[in-house]
């Protein structure tokens, strides 16, 4: 008789069971679900009503990126810039630094210690201002590409007793020349280019100094009334700009239709004992002059009880109404 080998034997049956054991638990788990989808009703409803939801949450987003991909779209046309460079001189051809490069009253760059400047600026744009204290605005109209802009500004002069039309014809005469100017800094360096990207029209002034010129006709006519309708005796009011750390006037005002007392720094009050014809003059005694001892008036001192005189033509007087 052979002698088996009993644990091999072992292991097998082993083996067996643990199969048994599996399939036999699997089988049963798939009965016991199928056996609970089967008395619960929205179990077995549920693929149905999530289909529906499915289709419209795909529906959703084909519908969101859509969107998306139309303002992206929208942004980028809108969005798009371009980067301008160049550098302002002025007439005597120095750099002009710390110049403010406006669009619609909006800065949106300045010069550097050079004059030089570099501005990103929307595609759609096309003109461009600049302003620098002591020198004449300058408006230019880009061209199409145009990327670097090399400009020479006007000095802003002061033209006593001229006529407005005088005074344009001399302003013309200086922008003419600038074309010249602009020759003259290619030769030196400062330029660059020799082309002119941007249109530069000349602005007439004659306008605007008509406009002013009628309403100083208007301020001289009522000053004129002002002064033959006052009396010696009656109260007016002085008013000046002060320098308070010298104890001096330092300036006077022009005549003012609708001003109070209120727009201006300082006042003295005094009483009209003389008045003359010449440069309507008045000669007036102060009876007020709050917060000063005394003020230095063009090397006179004044305080209250002396007197002073006061060119009514050239300066503002308030009058008690």
């Amino acid at each position: 008789m052979k002698n088996r080998k009993t644990g091999y034997n072992r292991r097998l049956a082993q083996w067996r069971v643990t199969w048994l054991i599996e399939h036999s638990t699997s089988h049963h788990l798939l009965w016991c679900i199928d056996s609970f989808m089967l008395r619960n009703p929205p179990l077995r409803q549920a693929p149905k009503r999530w289909q529906p939801y499915k289709e419209h949450k795909q529906k959703m987003k084909k519908l969101i990126i859509s969107i998306l991909t139309i303002l992206f779209l929208s942004l980028n046309l809108n969005g798009q810039t371009r980067t301008i460079t160049g550098r302002v001189i002025t007439e005597d051809l120095e750099p002009i630094p710390m110049l403010d490069i406006r669009n619609l009253n909006t800065i949106i760059g300045k010069t550097d210690i050079d004059g030089r400047f570099k501005i990103v600026v929307p595609e759609n744009i096309d003109k461009l201002l600049f302003t620098c204290v002591g020198m004449e605005p300058a408006e230019i109209k880009l061209k199409k590409d145009c990327d670097t802009i090399q400009l020479i500004m006007m000095y802003f002069a002061h033209y006593d007793f001229m006529s407005s039309g005088k005074i344009d014809k001399l302003r013309k005469k200086r922008f003419d020349k600038l074309s010249t100017i602009y020759s003259d800094a290619i030769k030196k360096g400062l330029f660059e280019k020799n082309d002119i990207c941007y249109d530069r029209d000349f602005e007439a002034h004659k306008p605007d100094l008509d406009s002013i010129s009628k309403k100083l006709k208007e301020k001289r006519k009522a000053n004129e009334n002002n002064f033959k309708d006052l009396r010696i005796g009656d109260i007016v009011k002085i008013p000046f700009g002060i320098d308070k750390s010298e104890n001096r006037i330092s300036a006077q005002y022009s005549p003012c239709l609708d001003c109070t007392e209120k727009d201006y720094d300082y006042v003295i009050k005094g009483e009209i004992i003389k008045k003359h014809t010449k440069n309507l003059t008045l000669e007036i005694k102060i009876t007020e002059m709050p917060h000063y001892d005394y003020l230095n008036y063009n090397g006179q001192i004044l305080k209250i009880g002396s007197d002073f005189k006061y060119k009514m033509k050239f300066f503002e007087v308030i009058t008690e109404k």
